[in-house]
C-alpha cells in the first residue's frame, strides 16, 4: 500500500477527554512515518467538512502534538452534525435543500485532496 499524500482528522459528538490525545497520537505517528505527509483537521467536525473548513497543521503543531495528551476535549473542534440527518444539515446551512450531505462531504474530500480521513468519536 502507498503512503498517503493528505489526511485529515475530524472530532465528532460530544466532548470526551481522549479526543485531543487521539488528535495528537495520530499527528505525532504521521511525523514519525513521514514528515512530508499533509495533515489537516476539519473545523468542528462533520460541519466543517461539509464546508471545507480546516486547519493545517504545521511544522510548529506537529512538535507540539505530545501537549495535546494533557488536555480534554476537542481543540479542533466538534458537533453533532450527523452525515445522515439530511433535514439537519439543510437546517443548520450546510447543504442545500436536495443535496446528499453524505455525497457533498465525498466530493469535499476530493476536492480537498484527502487520501485518508479519521474520525474521532461521534457515531
Amino acid at each position: 500500500m502507498n503512503k498517503p499524500k493528505k489526511v485529515a482528522i475530524l472530532t465528532a459528538g460530544g466532548l470526551a477527554p481522549c479526543l485531543n490525545s487521539a488528535i495528537g497520537s495520530l499527528i505525532e505517528r504521521y511525523t514519525e512515518i513521514d514528515p512530508s505527509i499533509e495533515i489537516i483537521c476539519y473545523r468542528s467536525g462533520y460541519k466543517g467538512l461539509l464546508l471545507g473548513d480546516f486547519y493545517t497543521v504545521t511544522p510548529e503543531i506537529r512538535e507540539k502534538a505530545g501537549l495535546l495528551h494533557r488536555f480534554g476535549g476537542s481543540l479542533i473542534g466538534n458537533s453533532r452534525v450527523k452525515l445522515t440527518n439530511v433535514k439537519d444539515c439543510v437546517k443548520r446551512g450546510l447543504v442545500k435543500e436536495g443535496e446528499n450531505p453524505q455525497k457533498v462531504a465525498a466530493d469535499q474530500l476530493v476536492k480537498d485532496g484527502v487520501d485518508v480521513l479519521h474520525t474521532i468519536g461521534g457515531d
